[in-house]
């Protein structure tokens, strides 16, 4: 037999009438996410969401700003190798580099603007990028 009880969710700060299936369902879902936090707890774990403040969200707090002397440098020595294998392209391949990579164009747009075929665009695109591979790798 189905009770008939009036039942209600306070939702922000009122009173919302529900049947008695939403309001059992409602109640299970709160219970199990207390029962998670409270396991979490048990277990040493710390929700990054328990450090938040008014001006700052917990994962801000603990986020790692350190920085990898090593991968800085790796990233140094490829930028100039990058620059000094740039420099070995002729005029037209630098600029198309240039425009699709450093400018941001796509194909299309560059093919419009210059009257190129796209076709001929990408292959010529594919060609410097293998150029500047083994020009990298020297």
């Amino acid at each position: 037999m189905a009770d008939n009880k009036k039942r209600a969710l306070w939702i922000n700060g009122r009173p919302v009438p529900v049947t008695e299936q939403v309001y059992k369902t409602y109640y299970k879902m709160d219970r199990r996410e207390k029962y998670l936090e409270e396991s979490d707890v048990e277990h040493g774990k710390v929700n990054y969401h328990a450090l938040d403040t008014d001006t700052r969200s917990g994962e801000e707090i603990l986020a790692d700003n350190s920085h990898n002397v090593e991968d800085e440098a790796t990233l140094h020595i490829m930028a100039d190798k990058l620059r000094e294998s740039l420099a070995l392209l002729d005029e037209q391949e630098r600029e198309l580099i240039n425009v699709l990579y450093f400018e941001g164009k796509s194909e299309r747009a560059y093919s419009i603007k210059s009257g190129i075929p796209q076709k001929t665009i990408n292959d010529r695109r594919h060609r410097i990028l293998d150029k500047l591979k083994k020009l990298m790798e020297t």
